[in-house]
């Protein structure tokens, strides 16, 4: 089956490596902010964890931007004899979206098929994107509520400085780690990371060596109603054995917090990464966000790297995400 993903602007590469870290199959189009893939199957829980993506559609027909090729396609796509709402979604220049709902519930109507836009049991959605038309029905959309009440500042323990939920899930796919499977994160801090892993039903191990930050992250798993197993540790000596853990997600320390674990940036870096690689089993990744390059240090931990992404903060501050593989 054929299936376009709706990306989001937040960055320029980790959208479309979310969505390849969690499906398999064939990228056979990219147009701005839509990636056309061929995938045996669509796995709805799968769906459901992405973070950078609006919407996710199975197309039934790709045809020119033109109102003309637009309403021949609505004419001939094979659709059950349901009640049926048109959405439509510009990217960049292109054909009004209202235009282009219009004339596809023209081409339905004509068929006999029912429009029905507040309780519809089928969305068809269009995509305009470059000089595209990509049209489909709607197998995901994304509920950015659910993120936004997660937002750090909402949690009961806050601390500054720390990931947003949809930065945060999309660095958890990125390892394209299982429902059932055990994340660790050695720096876990208020346990944002933890949290988007639990919620979609990875097992999850945090730890920090400071003892206020998981009594912190205590409590904020607790009142999102997740478990997760917590230490006290210091990440240059982890208490797990050999190839024990499926993946690992970390925000590196900095700034002030770095005194509390190593006399220097590098030496916690260096000792922490070569941790990381030991309990790591083999063939699986690690995602580090930092604020500096990191490629080096976990290449000579014995990483494998497969994947650089710039995350912009803010004008001062644009954090690296760092795709390593045992």
């Amino acid at each position: 089956m054929r299936l376009a993903f709706e990306l989001s602007g937040e960055s320029n590469s980790i959208p479309k490596a979310e969505i390849l870290a969690l499906f398999s199959g064939t990228v056979i189009l990219q147009t701005d902010r839509v990636l056309v893939m061929d995938v045996p199957s669509y796995d709805a829980k799968l769906g459901d964890r992405l973070a950078m993506t609006h919407t996710t559609i199975e197309i039934k027909d790709v045809c020119a931007q033109e109102l003309a090729s637009i309403y021949r396609a609505a004419r001939h796509i094979e659709l059950p004899n349901v009640k049926i709402a048109v959405r439509a979604k510009r990217i960049g220049l292109g054909l009004q979206s209202t235009a282009v709902e219009a004339m596809i519930g023209q081409a339905l109507c004509e068929r006999g098929y029912k429009i029905d836009l507040t309780n519809p049991d089928l969305v068809i959605k269009a995509l305009l994107s470059d000089d595209v038309c990509i049209i489909g029905t709607t197998l995901f959309s994304a509920n950015r509520s659910g993120f936004e009440a997660r937002r750090p500042h909402l949690r009961p323990f806050f601390y500054p400085g720390v990931l947003l939920p949809r930065v945060a899930r999309a660095t958890v796919n990125l390892t394209g780690v299982n429902a059932g499977e055990l994340l660790f994160d050695p720096f876990c801090g208020t346990g944002g990371i933890l949290l988007e892993a639990a919620l979609t039903g990875v097992r999850v191990v945090g730890s920090d060596v400071d003892s206020r930050m998981i009594w912190g992250t205590r409590v904020n798993l607790d009142y999102y109603h997740v478990g997760g197993e917590l230490l006290v540790q210091d990440a240059k000596q982890l208490g797990f054995s050999d190839k024990s853990i499926d993946a690992v997600v970390t925000d590196i320390p900095y700034g002030r917090s770095v005194s509390i674990c190593a006399p220097s940036l590098n030496q916690l870096k260096e000792e922490a990464f070569r941790e990381i690689f030991r309990v790591l089993k083999g063939g699986r990744r690690a995602v580090l966000i930092s604020h500096d390059p990191i490629a080096d240090e976990l290449a000579s931990a014995g990483f494998a790297i497969e994947q650089r992404h710039a995350q912009y903060v803010h004008k001062s501050l644009t954090r690296e995400i760092t795709v390593a593989r045992k």
